[in-house]
Protein backbone atom coordinates (compact mmCIF):
# COMPACT_ATOMS: atom_id res chain seq x y z
CA UNK A 1 0.00 0.00 0.00
CA UNK A 2 3.15 2.26 0.97
CA UNK A 3 4.45 1.74 -2.53
CA UNK A 4 1.20 2.37 -4.40
CA UNK A 5 1.15 5.88 -2.65
CA UNK A 6 4.70 6.68 -3.32
CA UNK A 7 4.20 5.65 -7.36
CA UNK A 8 1.23 7.56 -7.24
CA UNK A 9 2.07 10.54 -5.37
CA UNK A 10 5.98 11.25 -4.85
CA UNK A 11 6.59 12.73 -2.01
CA UNK A 12 4.29 10.45 0.03
CA UNK A 13 6.79 7.82 -0.05
CA UNK A 14 9.31 10.51 2.27
CA UNK A 15 6.84 10.06 5.18
CA UNK A 16 8.24 8.25 7.83
CA UNK A 17 6.53 4.95 9.36
CA UNK A 18 7.20 5.48 12.87
CA UNK A 19 6.11 9.20 12.93
CA UNK A 20 2.87 8.33 11.60
CA UNK A 21 2.31 5.63 14.15
CA UNK A 22 3.44 8.01 16.81
CA UNK A 23 1.03 10.37 16.04
CA UNK A 24 -2.09 7.77 15.69
CA UNK A 25 -0.93 6.46 18.96
CA UNK A 26 -0.90 10.27 20.29
CA UNK A 27 -3.97 10.84 18.86
CA UNK A 28 -5.77 7.66 20.45
CA UNK A 29 -4.72 9.05 23.95
CA UNK A 30 -6.07 12.42 23.20
CA UNK A 31 -9.54 10.82 22.43
CA UNK A 32 -9.04 8.02 25.11
CA UNK A 33 -8.14 11.34 27.92
CA UNK A 34 -11.18 13.37 26.78
CA UNK A 35 -13.23 10.58 27.32
CA UNK A 36 -12.07 9.58 31.07
CA UNK A 37 -12.59 13.22 31.41
CA UNK A 38 -16.54 13.25 29.96
CA UNK A 39 -17.18 9.64 31.51
CA UNK A 40 -18.05 7.65 28.59
CA UNK A 41 -17.36 4.41 28.27
CA UNK A 42 -14.10 3.31 25.81
CA UNK A 43 -14.94 1.22 23.59
CA UNK A 44 -12.14 -2.28 23.34
CA UNK A 45 -9.36 -1.84 21.73
CA UNK A 46 -8.73 -3.65 18.57
CA UNK A 47 -4.99 -2.91 17.39
CA UNK A 48 -2.37 -3.56 20.27
CA UNK A 49 -0.26 -0.35 20.83
CA UNK A 50 2.81 0.57 23.45
CA UNK A 51 1.61 1.44 26.74
CA UNK A 52 1.28 5.21 27.46
CA UNK A 53 0.67 6.86 30.83
CA UNK A 54 -2.07 7.88 31.16
CA UNK A 55 -3.09 12.06 31.95
CA UNK A 56 -4.70 12.46 34.91
CA UNK A 57 -7.70 14.21 35.00
CA UNK A 58 -7.99 17.38 35.81
CA UNK A 59 -10.50 17.14 38.97
CA UNK A 60 -11.37 14.39 41.30
CA UNK A 61 -15.39 15.46 40.32
CA UNK A 62 -16.90 13.42 37.71
CA UNK A 63 -20.09 13.89 36.44
CA UNK A 64 -22.93 11.30 36.40
CA UNK A 65 -22.83 9.81 32.81
CA UNK A 66 -26.67 10.05 32.68
CA UNK A 67 -26.96 13.88 33.60
CA UNK A 68 -28.44 14.78 30.25
CA UNK A 69 -31.21 12.26 29.94
CA UNK A 70 -32.02 12.77 33.98
CA UNK A 71 -32.79 16.80 33.45
CA UNK A 72 -34.67 15.40 29.90
CA UNK A 73 -36.81 13.74 32.27
CA UNK A 74 -38.04 15.67 34.82
CA UNK A 75 -38.93 18.37 31.89
CA UNK A 76 -41.01 15.91 30.20
CA UNK A 77 -42.38 14.61 33.70
CA UNK A 78 -42.92 18.63 34.42
CA UNK A 79 -44.56 18.63 30.86
CA UNK A 80 -47.05 15.98 31.76
CA UNK A 81 -48.43 18.23 34.28
CA UNK A 82 -48.69 21.03 32.31
CA UNK A 83 -51.01 18.94 30.29
CA UNK A 84 -53.17 17.81 33.03
CA UNK A 85 -53.60 21.71 34.02
CA UNK A 86 -54.53 22.27 29.98
CA UNK A 87 -56.98 19.24 30.19
CA UNK A 88 -58.56 20.70 33.55
CA UNK A 89 -59.07 24.64 32.50
CA UNK A 90 -60.38 23.39 29.03
CA UNK A 91 -63.12 21.69 31.05
CA UNK A 92 -61.98 17.84 29.87
CA UNK A 93 -61.72 16.68 33.42
CA UNK A 94 -63.71 18.29 36.10
CA UNK A 95 -61.32 20.35 38.73
CA UNK A 96 -61.39 17.88 41.71
CA UNK A 97 -60.52 15.09 39.37
CA UNK A 98 -57.81 17.47 38.03
CA UNK A 99 -56.04 18.29 41.39
CA UNK A 100 -57.02 14.54 42.53
CA UNK A 101 -54.72 12.96 39.54
CA UNK A 102 -52.07 16.00 39.60
CA UNK A 103 -51.16 14.91 43.25
CA UNK A 104 -51.11 11.58 42.36
CA UNK A 105 -48.73 11.85 39.42
CA UNK A 106 -47.02 13.91 42.05
CA UNK A 107 -46.44 11.20 44.42
CA UNK A 108 -45.63 8.77 41.06
CA UNK A 109 -42.43 10.41 40.70
CA UNK A 110 -41.49 10.34 44.20
CA UNK A 111 -41.99 6.82 43.83
CA UNK A 112 -40.22 6.30 40.65
CA UNK A 113 -37.17 8.88 42.49
CA UNK A 114 -37.13 5.96 45.24
CA UNK A 115 -36.42 3.20 42.65
CA UNK A 116 -33.11 4.65 41.57
CA UNK A 117 -30.31 2.38 42.28
CA UNK A 118 -28.35 2.89 45.37
CA UNK A 119 -25.55 4.60 43.73
CA UNK A 120 -27.59 6.87 42.06
CA UNK A 121 -27.59 9.75 44.33
CA UNK A 122 -28.55 12.16 41.55
CA UNK A 123 -31.47 10.51 39.79
CA UNK A 124 -33.05 10.25 42.72
CA UNK A 125 -32.65 13.74 43.80
CA UNK A 126 -33.76 14.97 40.40
CA UNK A 127 -36.97 12.66 40.55
CA UNK A 128 -37.93 14.11 43.79
CA UNK A 129 -37.48 17.53 42.81
CA UNK A 130 -39.46 16.99 39.80
CA UNK A 131 -42.19 15.75 42.04
CA UNK A 132 -41.84 18.89 44.14
CA UNK A 133 -42.22 21.40 41.17
CA UNK A 134 -45.67 18.99 40.49
CA UNK A 135 -46.55 19.26 43.62
CA UNK A 136 -46.20 22.74 45.11
CA UNK A 137 -47.84 24.72 42.34
CA UNK A 138 -51.19 22.53 42.22
CA UNK A 139 -51.52 22.44 45.83
CA UNK A 140 -51.25 26.26 45.88
CA UNK A 141 -53.65 26.88 43.05
CA UNK A 142 -56.22 24.34 44.38
CA UNK A 143 -56.46 26.13 47.35
CA UNK A 144 -55.72 29.72 46.35
CA UNK A 145 -57.44 30.14 42.40
CA UNK A 146 -59.26 26.91 42.00
CA UNK A 147 -60.71 26.65 45.43
CA UNK A 148 -60.93 22.69 45.79
CA UNK A 149 -59.73 22.49 48.67
CA UNK A 150 -59.17 23.69 51.62
CA UNK A 151 -56.45 24.54 54.00
CA UNK A 152 -57.03 21.74 56.41
CA UNK A 153 -56.36 19.32 53.21
CA UNK A 154 -53.52 20.91 51.91
CA UNK A 155 -52.00 20.78 55.34
CA UNK A 156 -52.69 17.01 55.43
CA UNK A 157 -51.53 16.74 51.73
CA UNK A 158 -48.04 18.57 52.74
CA UNK A 159 -47.46 15.94 55.99
CA UNK A 160 -48.50 13.45 53.85
CA UNK A 161 -45.94 14.11 51.44
CA UNK A 162 -43.16 14.24 53.77
CA UNK A 163 -44.12 11.13 55.51
CA UNK A 164 -44.53 9.28 52.00
CA UNK A 165 -40.74 10.53 51.10
CA UNK A 166 -39.51 9.64 54.53
CA UNK A 167 -40.99 5.60 53.88
CA UNK A 168 -39.78 5.64 50.54
CA UNK A 169 -35.94 7.20 51.30
CA UNK A 170 -35.83 4.77 54.31
CA UNK A 171 -36.58 1.66 52.01
CA UNK A 172 -34.42 2.88 49.22
CA UNK A 173 -31.85 4.07 51.42
CA UNK A 174 -31.75 7.50 49.56
CA UNK A 175 -31.76 10.26 52.53
CA UNK A 176 -31.67 12.68 49.83
CA UNK A 177 -35.17 12.04 48.99
CA UNK A 178 -36.65 12.55 53.07
CA UNK A 179 -34.50 15.40 52.87
CA UNK A 180 -36.06 16.76 49.92
CA UNK A 181 -39.66 16.22 50.38
CA UNK A 182 -39.01 17.12 54.29
CA UNK A 183 -38.00 20.59 53.78
CA UNK A 184 -40.24 21.01 50.81
CA UNK A 185 -43.35 20.27 52.73
CA UNK A 186 -42.05 22.41 55.61
CA UNK A 187 -41.67 25.75 53.48
CA UNK A 188 -44.54 25.43 52.10
CA UNK A 189 -46.40 24.82 55.64
CA UNK A 190 -45.00 28.01 56.43
CA UNK A 191 -45.92 29.89 53.18
CA UNK A 192 -49.84 28.83 53.73
CA UNK A 193 -49.51 29.37 57.17
CA UNK A 194 -48.97 32.90 56.40
CA UNK A 195 -50.72 33.63 53.40
CA UNK A 196 -53.57 31.48 54.93
CA UNK A 197 -53.61 33.53 58.09
CA UNK A 198 -54.65 29.76 59.39
CA UNK A 199 -52.46 28.66 62.39
CA UNK A 200 -54.02 25.85 63.36
CA UNK A 201 -53.84 23.12 60.44
CA UNK A 202 -50.12 23.96 59.34
CA UNK A 203 -48.80 23.75 62.45
CA UNK A 204 -50.39 20.32 63.02
CA UNK A 205 -48.62 19.59 59.72
CA UNK A 206 -45.35 20.84 61.16
CA UNK A 207 -45.60 19.05 64.56
CA UNK A 208 -45.91 15.84 62.24
CA UNK A 209 -43.27 16.18 60.09
CA UNK A 210 -40.76 17.07 63.44
CA UNK A 211 -41.76 14.12 64.83
CA UNK A 212 -41.28 12.00 61.51
CA UNK A 213 -37.73 13.48 61.53
CA UNK A 214 -37.36 12.68 64.98
CA UNK A 215 -38.41 9.13 64.12
CA UNK A 216 -36.32 8.64 60.87
CA UNK A 217 -32.96 9.67 63.32
CA UNK A 218 -34.26 6.84 65.85
CA UNK A 219 -33.75 4.33 62.96
CA UNK A 220 -30.58 6.10 61.84
CA UNK A 221 -31.86 7.60 58.21
CA UNK A 222 -29.73 10.64 57.29
CA UNK A 223 -32.42 13.18 56.72
CA UNK A 224 -30.39 16.73 56.82
CA UNK A 225 -34.06 18.69 57.36
CA UNK A 226 -33.77 17.16 60.79
CA UNK A 227 -32.94 20.56 62.28
CA UNK A 228 -34.40 22.58 59.67
CA UNK A 229 -38.05 20.64 61.42
CA UNK A 230 -37.54 21.46 64.59
CA UNK A 231 -37.50 25.23 64.07
CA UNK A 232 -40.30 25.43 61.72
CA UNK A 233 -42.34 23.42 64.44
CA UNK A 234 -40.95 25.67 67.02
CA UNK A 235 -41.21 28.67 65.14
CA UNK A 236 -44.90 27.57 64.68
CA UNK A 237 -45.58 27.08 68.13
CA UNK A 238 -44.17 30.43 69.07
CA UNK A 239 -46.17 32.23 66.53
CA UNK A 240 -49.23 30.64 67.59
CA UNK A 241 -48.71 31.48 71.35
CA UNK A 242 -48.33 35.24 70.55
CA UNK A 243 -51.45 35.52 68.72
CA UNK A 244 -53.43 33.31 71.49
CA UNK A 245 -51.74 35.72 74.13
CA UNK A 246 -52.60 38.97 72.46
CA UNK A 247 -54.58 41.17 74.81
CA UNK A 248 -57.56 42.07 72.15
CA UNK A 249 -56.91 37.95 71.25
CA UNK A 250 -56.44 36.75 67.50
CA UNK A 251 -56.09 39.34 65.02
CA UNK A 252 -59.39 39.56 62.67
CA UNK A 253 -57.28 39.11 59.68
CA UNK A 254 -56.44 35.17 61.42
CA UNK A 255 -59.08 31.99 61.32
CA UNK A 256 -59.98 31.88 64.72
CA UNK A 257 -58.68 29.10 67.03
CA UNK A 258 -59.53 27.32 69.99
CA UNK A 259 -56.97 27.67 73.21
CA UNK A 260 -57.21 24.03 73.80
CA UNK A 261 -55.48 23.90 70.11
CA UNK A 262 -52.39 25.95 70.78
CA UNK A 263 -52.09 23.81 74.30
CA UNK A 264 -52.47 20.84 72.72
CA UNK A 265 -49.30 22.16 70.39
CA UNK A 266 -47.58 23.52 73.22
CA UNK A 267 -47.08 20.33 74.45
CA UNK A 268 -47.01 18.64 71.22
CA UNK A 269 -43.47 19.95 70.80
CA UNK A 270 -42.45 19.52 74.18
CA UNK A 271 -43.45 15.48 74.07
CA UNK A 272 -41.57 15.20 70.31
CA UNK A 273 -38.06 16.49 71.77
CA UNK A 274 -38.06 14.66 75.10
CA UNK A 275 -39.37 11.69 73.73
CA UNK A 276 -36.73 11.85 71.26
CA UNK A 277 -34.02 12.66 73.77
CA UNK A 278 -35.16 9.54 75.94
CA UNK A 279 -35.10 7.24 73.17
CA UNK A 280 -31.44 8.04 72.45
CA UNK A 281 -30.07 7.79 75.74
CA UNK A 282 -32.22 5.45 77.28
CA UNK A 283 -33.54 3.09 74.83
CA UNK A 284 -30.66 3.67 72.01
CA UNK A 285 -28.15 3.97 74.89
CA UNK A 286 -26.97 7.12 72.24
CA UNK A 287 -24.74 10.15 73.58
CA UNK A 288 -27.12 12.78 73.17
CA UNK A 289 -25.24 15.43 70.51
CA UNK A 290 -25.31 19.07 70.86
CA UNK A 291 -27.33 19.98 67.99
CA UNK A 292 -29.92 17.25 70.20
CA UNK A 293 -29.51 19.16 73.36
CA UNK A 294 -29.81 22.40 71.81
CA UNK A 295 -33.56 21.39 70.36
CA UNK A 296 -34.57 20.04 73.15
CA UNK A 297 -34.20 22.95 75.22
CA UNK A 298 -35.43 24.95 72.54
CA UNK A 299 -38.71 23.02 72.75
CA UNK A 300 -38.93 22.84 76.47
CA UNK A 301 -38.35 26.69 76.31
CA UNK A 302 -41.67 27.21 73.20
CA UNK A 303 -43.80 24.42 75.18
CA UNK A 304 -43.29 26.05 78.75
CA UNK A 305 -43.04 29.17 77.48
CA UNK A 306 -45.52 29.38 75.45
CA UNK A 307 -47.82 27.78 77.71
CA UNK A 308 -47.06 30.09 80.47
CA UNK A 309 -47.71 33.45 78.18
CA UNK A 310 -51.27 32.25 76.96
CA UNK A 311 -52.75 30.72 80.42
CA UNK A 312 -51.11 33.03 83.20
CA UNK A 313 -54.39 33.73 84.13
CA UNK A 314 -55.82 29.90 84.22
CA UNK A 315 -55.26 28.69 87.40
CA UNK A 316 -56.24 25.39 87.00
CA UNK A 317 -53.95 25.06 83.31
CA UNK A 318 -51.28 26.49 85.19
CA UNK A 319 -51.62 23.82 88.30
CA UNK A 320 -51.69 21.24 85.73
CA UNK A 321 -48.53 22.44 83.42
CA UNK A 322 -46.80 22.90 86.92
CA UNK A 323 -47.73 19.62 87.88
CA UNK A 324 -46.24 18.02 84.98
CA UNK A 325 -43.17 19.81 84.60
CA UNK A 326 -42.00 18.61 88.56
CA UNK A 327 -42.78 15.15 87.15
CA UNK A 328 -40.77 15.53 84.33
CA UNK A 329 -38.36 17.06 85.89
CA UNK A 330 -37.59 14.63 88.79
CA UNK A 331 -37.86 11.76 86.37
CA UNK A 332 -35.21 13.23 84.59
CA UNK A 333 -33.19 13.56 87.57
CA UNK A 334 -33.63 9.46 88.04
CA UNK A 335 -32.61 8.51 85.09
CA UNK A 336 -29.69 11.02 84.71
CA UNK A 337 -28.36 9.78 88.18
CA UNK A 338 -29.55 5.88 87.58
CA UNK A 339 -28.52 5.33 84.10
CA UNK A 340 -25.21 7.88 83.06
CA UNK A 341 -23.51 9.62 86.13
CA UNK A 342 -21.02 7.10 86.01
CA UNK A 343 -20.90 6.17 82.40
CA UNK A 344 -21.57 8.86 80.03
CA UNK A 345 -21.02 12.18 81.22
CA UNK A 346 -22.76 14.39 78.51
CA UNK A 347 -26.10 12.66 79.03
CA UNK A 348 -25.97 12.75 82.36
CA UNK A 349 -24.91 16.41 82.38
CA UNK A 350 -27.68 17.23 79.60
CA UNK A 351 -30.91 14.88 81.67
CA UNK A 352 -29.81 16.63 84.88
CA UNK A 353 -29.89 20.18 83.42
CA UNK A 354 -33.19 19.37 82.14
CA UNK A 355 -34.64 18.06 85.32
CA UNK A 356 -33.80 21.08 86.99
CA UNK A 357 -35.42 23.64 84.38
CA UNK A 358 -38.81 21.37 85.05
CA UNK A 359 -38.40 21.25 88.19
CA UNK A 360 -38.25 25.22 88.42
CA UNK A 361 -40.89 25.04 86.35
CA UNK A 362 -42.93 23.18 88.19
CA UNK A 363 -42.56 25.06 91.28
CA UNK A 364 -42.89 28.47 89.58
CA UNK A 365 -46.14 28.00 87.93
CA UNK A 366 -48.21 26.75 90.51
CA UNK A 367 -46.99 28.90 93.53
CA UNK A 368 -46.40 32.40 94.23
CA UNK A 369 -43.54 33.95 95.10
CA UNK A 370 -43.45 32.87 98.79
CA UNK A 371 -44.11 29.40 97.85
CA UNK A 372 -41.56 29.41 94.84
CA UNK A 373 -38.61 30.34 97.16
CA UNK A 374 -39.50 27.88 100.38
CA UNK A 375 -39.31 25.36 97.90
CA UNK A 376 -36.12 26.39 96.04
CA UNK A 377 -34.45 26.79 99.53
CA UNK A 378 -35.63 23.64 100.60
CA UNK A 379 -34.76 21.80 97.66
CA UNK A 380 -31.45 23.62 97.80
CA UNK A 381 -30.95 21.71 101.20
CA UNK A 382 -31.70 18.32 99.86
CA UNK A 383 -29.60 18.49 96.87
CA UNK A 384 -26.54 19.82 98.87
CA UNK A 385 -26.91 16.70 101.55
CA UNK A 386 -27.66 14.55 98.72
CA UNK A 387 -24.36 15.90 97.04
CA UNK A 388 -22.49 15.16 100.17
CA UNK A 389 -23.55 11.74 101.20
CA UNK A 390 -23.70 10.15 98.01
CA UNK A 391 -20.86 12.22 96.35
CA UNK A 392 -22.67 13.91 93.96
CA UNK A 393 -21.06 17.23 93.12
CA UNK A 394 -23.47 18.08 90.08
CA UNK A 395 -26.18 18.47 92.30
CA UNK A 396 -24.42 20.53 94.89
CA UNK A 397 -24.11 23.20 91.95
CA UNK A 398 -28.00 22.55 91.12
CA UNK A 399 -28.31 23.25 95.00
CA UNK A 400 -26.47 26.24 94.91
CA UNK A 401 -28.88 27.37 91.45
CA UNK A 402 -32.09 26.62 93.89
CA UNK A 403 -30.74 28.83 96.52
CA UNK A 404 -29.77 31.48 94.42
CA UNK A 405 -32.94 31.53 92.33
CA UNK A 406 -34.96 31.33 95.78
CA UNK A 407 -33.06 34.19 97.28
CA UNK A 408 -33.65 36.36 94.26
CA UNK A 409 -37.00 35.42 94.33
CA UNK A 410 -37.93 36.16 97.82
CA UNK A 411 -35.76 39.76 97.23
CA UNK A 412 -33.17 38.98 99.71
CA UNK A 413 -30.49 39.20 97.47
CA UNK A 414 -31.49 43.38 96.54
CA UNK A 415 -31.99 44.54 100.17
CA UNK A 416 -27.94 44.94 100.84
CA UNK A 417 -27.49 47.63 97.48
CA UNK A 418 -29.83 49.87 99.29
CA UNK A 419 -27.97 50.87 102.34
CA UNK A 420 -24.92 50.35 100.54
CA UNK A 421 -25.42 52.19 97.56
CA UNK A 422 -28.52 53.51 98.18
CA UNK A 423 -30.41 51.22 95.11
CA UNK A 424 -33.68 50.87 95.63
CA UNK A 425 -36.38 51.20 98.10
CA UNK A 426 -36.94 47.67 99.44
CA UNK A 427 -37.67 47.47 103.33
CA UNK A 428 -35.67 44.48 105.05
CA UNK A 429 -37.84 41.49 105.26
CA UNK A 430 -36.59 40.18 108.20
CA UNK A 431 -38.43 36.71 107.75
CA UNK A 432 -37.51 35.78 104.30
CA UNK A 433 -34.12 36.84 105.14
CA UNK A 434 -33.57 34.76 108.43
CA UNK A 435 -35.13 31.76 106.14
CA UNK A 436 -32.58 32.32 103.30
CA UNK A 437 -29.85 32.71 105.20
CA UNK A 438 -30.59 29.64 107.89
CA UNK A 439 -30.35 27.58 104.45
CA UNK A 440 -27.72 29.09 102.93
CA UNK A 441 -25.92 28.08 105.73
CA UNK A 442 -27.09 24.67 106.23
CA UNK A 443 -26.58 24.39 102.59
CA UNK A 444 -22.81 25.36 102.77
CA UNK A 445 -21.97 23.24 105.60
CA UNK A 446 -22.75 20.24 103.54
CA UNK A 447 -20.78 21.36 101.04
CA UNK A 448 -18.15 21.71 103.03
CA UNK A 449 -18.12 19.39 104.72
CA UNK A 450 -17.25 17.07 101.13
CA UNK A 451 -13.81 15.59 101.47
CA UNK A 452 -11.02 18.12 99.14
CA UNK A 453 -9.85 15.08 97.60
CA UNK A 454 -13.04 13.39 96.04
CA UNK A 455 -14.11 13.81 92.40
CA UNK A 456 -15.83 17.29 91.06
CA UNK A 457 -13.63 18.88 93.27
CA UNK A 458 -13.90 22.15 90.84
CA UNK A 459 -17.71 21.85 90.94
CA UNK A 460 -18.03 21.16 94.92
CA UNK A 461 -15.37 24.77 94.86
CA UNK A 462 -17.75 26.57 92.89
CA UNK A 463 -21.14 25.75 94.87
CA UNK A 464 -18.89 26.39 98.15
CA UNK A 465 -18.27 29.86 96.45
CA UNK A 466 -21.42 31.17 95.30
CA UNK A 467 -23.02 29.94 98.45
CA UNK A 468 -20.60 31.32 100.69
CA UNK A 469 -20.94 34.55 99.23
CA UNK A 470 -24.98 34.56 98.94
CA UNK A 471 -24.05 34.37 102.97
CA UNK A 472 -21.92 37.19 103.15
CA UNK A 473 -23.86 39.15 101.37
CA UNK A 474 -27.22 38.56 102.90
CA UNK A 475 -25.07 38.69 106.14
CA UNK A 476 -23.76 42.46 105.46
CA UNK A 477 -26.93 43.65 104.15
CA UNK A 478 -28.75 42.64 107.55
CA UNK A 479 -25.73 44.03 109.62
CA UNK A 480 -26.18 47.49 108.65
CA UNK A 481 -29.71 47.60 108.77
CA UNK A 482 -29.87 46.31 111.91
CA UNK A 483 -27.03 48.86 113.30
CA UNK A 484 -29.02 51.53 111.77
CA UNK A 485 -32.44 50.62 113.08
CA UNK A 486 -31.28 50.59 116.83
CA UNK A 487 -28.56 53.51 116.53
CA UNK A 488 -29.72 57.26 116.30
CA UNK A 489 -29.89 58.80 113.40
CA UNK A 490 -26.64 60.26 112.77
CA UNK A 491 -24.36 57.53 112.34
CA UNK A 492 -23.19 57.91 108.69
CA UNK A 493 -24.52 55.00 106.96
CA UNK A 494 -22.01 54.42 104.09
CA UNK A 495 -18.97 54.50 106.57
CA UNK A 496 -21.20 51.73 108.52
CA UNK A 497 -21.60 49.55 105.17
CA UNK A 498 -17.57 50.34 104.71
CA UNK A 499 -17.22 49.59 108.13
CA UNK A 500 -19.44 46.25 107.72
CA UNK A 501 -17.77 44.97 104.38
CA UNK A 502 -14.13 45.60 105.53
CA UNK A 503 -14.87 43.58 108.51
CA UNK A 504 -16.37 40.82 106.62
CA UNK A 505 -13.43 40.41 104.12
CA UNK A 506 -11.50 39.94 107.45
CA UNK A 507 -13.32 37.13 108.61
CA UNK A 508 -13.59 36.10 105.06
CA UNK A 509 -9.25 35.96 105.08
CA UNK A 510 -9.14 34.52 108.48
CA UNK A 511 -11.64 31.69 107.86
CA UNK A 512 -10.58 30.54 104.05
CA UNK A 513 -6.45 30.29 105.62
CA UNK A 514 -7.63 28.24 109.02
CA UNK A 515 -10.86 26.02 107.17
CA UNK A 516 -8.33 25.28 104.30
CA UNK A 517 -11.08 26.90 102.12
CA UNK A 518 -9.99 28.53 98.89
CA UNK A 519 -13.07 29.67 97.76
CA UNK A 520 -13.32 31.84 100.76
CA UNK A 521 -9.80 33.51 99.87
CA UNK A 522 -11.21 34.27 96.34
CA UNK A 523 -14.37 35.55 97.78
CA UNK A 524 -12.54 38.27 99.92
CA UNK A 525 -11.14 39.71 96.81
CA UNK A 526 -14.62 40.06 95.53
CA UNK A 527 -15.24 41.96 98.75
CA UNK A 528 -12.69 44.63 98.70
CA UNK A 529 -13.15 45.38 95.39
CA UNK A 530 -16.55 46.21 95.88
CA UNK A 531 -15.45 48.04 99.14
CA UNK A 532 -13.16 50.23 97.03
CA UNK A 533 -15.79 50.50 94.70
CA UNK A 534 -18.05 52.06 97.55
CA UNK A 535 -15.60 53.85 99.15
CA UNK A 536 -14.80 56.09 96.17
CA UNK A 537 -18.65 56.24 94.72
CA UNK A 538 -20.33 56.58 97.87
CA UNK A 539 -17.62 58.14 100.99
CA UNK A 540 -16.42 60.42 99.41
CA UNK A 541 -19.26 61.62 97.67
CA UNK A 542 -21.53 61.51 101.07
CA UNK A 543 -19.28 61.84 103.99
CA UNK A 544 -16.96 64.14 105.23
CA UNK A 545 -14.28 64.87 108.60
CA UNK A 546 -13.98 62.10 110.72
CA UNK A 547 -16.46 59.48 109.07
CA UNK A 548 -14.43 59.69 105.60
CA UNK A 549 -11.20 59.26 107.93
CA UNK A 550 -12.77 56.17 109.50
CA UNK A 551 -13.20 54.63 106.06
CA UNK A 552 -10.25 55.78 104.94
CA UNK A 553 -8.54 53.83 107.76
CA UNK A 554 -10.33 51.21 107.98
CA UNK A 555 -10.02 50.39 104.54
CA UNK A 556 -6.16 51.18 104.34
CA UNK A 557 -5.63 49.08 107.29
CA UNK A 558 -7.46 46.29 105.57
CA UNK A 559 -5.30 46.39 102.91
CA UNK A 560 -2.28 46.21 105.53
CA UNK A 561 -3.38 43.50 106.99
CA UNK A 562 -4.78 41.20 104.77
CA UNK A 563 -1.45 40.27 102.91
CA UNK A 564 0.15 39.47 106.28
CA UNK A 565 -2.65 37.17 107.15
CA UNK A 566 -2.32 34.93 103.90
CA UNK A 567 1.27 34.65 104.24
CA UNK A 568 1.12 33.88 107.75
CA UNK A 569 -1.31 30.72 107.02
CA UNK A 570 0.86 29.91 104.34
CA UNK A 571 3.94 29.64 105.64
CA UNK A 572 2.00 27.47 108.22
CA UNK A 573 0.77 25.13 105.65
CA UNK A 574 4.50 25.09 104.30
CA UNK A 575 6.02 23.68 106.98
Amino acid sequence: MAEILADSHPAAGLVDHDDLIAQIQDLRQRVENLENRLAIPVAPQVLPVPAVSAVPPASDFVLPTNIVPVLGRMLVGIAGAYVLRALTDWGALPTGAGVTIGLLYAFLWLWIAARSPADAKFAAAVGCSTSVLIMAPLLWEATGRLKVMTTGMSAGVLAGFALVALVLGMKARHGIIATIGAASSIVMAIAFLFDRNDVVPFTAALLIIAAAMEFAAWRDLPAGARAFAAIGADSAVLLFSYLMARPRGMPEAWVPASPYFVLAAQMAVVLIYSASAVIQTVVRRRTLTLAEIARTTTALLAGFGGAVWVFKDNRAIVLELGIVALAGGVACYAVSFLFFERHNKQNFRALATFGLFLVLTGFFLPFSSSGFWILSCACAIACCWAARTLHLPTLGLHGAIYLLLGAAVARVTGQPLQVLFGVGTTTVNWAASMAVLLAAVVCWVAIAGVSSGDAGRWRNQISSLAIAAHIAWIMVGLTVFAVLGVSPATVPADTLGTVVLIALSLGLAWAGTHWGRRELVWLLYGFMAIGAYKLATRDFMNERNLPLVVSLLCYGGALIMLPRMLRAESSTEDR
